[in-house]
């Protein structure tokens, strides 16, 4: 499934999503933009296989605990 998204990434960014790609060969890619850079999601036959922080300078943020759901 192919959509179309008003996000341009920065250089760095897109090679980060690539190296993404790379772990995760055929899997559905979703870029979701955020103030600090962007959340790349993969996802695969419905479910989310992996997900990522990459900030402008297309550095993987590391990941953090989510605290409980309202």
């Amino acid at each position: 499934m192919m959509q179309r998204m008003d996000l341009e990434l920065t250089t760095e960014q897109a090679r980060a999503v690539w190296q993404l790609r790379r772990r995760h060969p055929g899997a559905d890619v979703r870029v979701h933009g955020r103030p600090w850079g962007v959340i790349v999601e993969l996802r695969r036959h419905g479910h989310t296989v992996a997900l990522a922080g990459v900030d402008a300078d297309g550095l993987q943020l590391p990941d953090r605990r989510v605290g409980a759901a309202a």
